[in-house]
């Protein structure tokens, strides 16, 4: 059996879901299985420009290994000429701030509930030896089972 290799064209862009610096997330649809996706495509030239070259290596190896509930799964990575592609699971609740701008603050029990989560996350991270230096509300996102997961991981260690 041969191996199949992952590219842009194998998914559909559905949307843009966010922009950063380095590029944008998009909202994507797996051709083959109608599976969606966020997919973080990234500027190689602005990559080299900020000399980000080792924060954007460390952040797809991070990625690779992680296997927690409470963590953004890598699903593929790939890359062409001009850019990166990392594939990830698509959050529907979108980010934690747009909740708290919209609540103003969250009760007692979903306070609990959230902290939580995001202690047994950066639990598991330095269970691993990895330190997470970007939290914030933006880069912790919400499913659609109000759960959270962790972003972001081009600042870590």
């Amino acid at each position: 059996m041969t191996k199949k290799y992952i590219s842009i064209s194998d998914f559909v862009i559905v949307k843009i879901i966010g922009r950063g610096g380095f590029g944008k997330v998009l909202l994507v649809e797996k051709k083959d299985d109608g599976k969606l996706f966020a997919m973080k495509v990234i500027k190689k030239d602005m990559v080299a420009q900020r000399n980000q070259k080792i924060h954007t290596q460390a952040e797809r190896k991070i990625l690779e290994n992680m296997r927690s509930p409470f963590i953004v799964q890598l699903h593929y990575a790939f890359q062409s000429e001009s850019r990166l592609y990392l594939v990830m699971d698509f959050m529907i609740g979108g980010e934690l701030f747009f909740h708290l701008r919209r609540e103003k603050r969250f009760n007692v029990e979903k306070t609990r509930l959230y902290s939580a989560q995001i202690i047994l996350a950066l639990e598991y991270l330095h269970k691993k030896n990895i330190i997470y230096r970007d939290l914030k509300p933006e880069n912790i996102l919400v499913g659609e089972d109000g759960y959270l997961k962790i972003t972001d991981f081009g600042l870590s260690k």
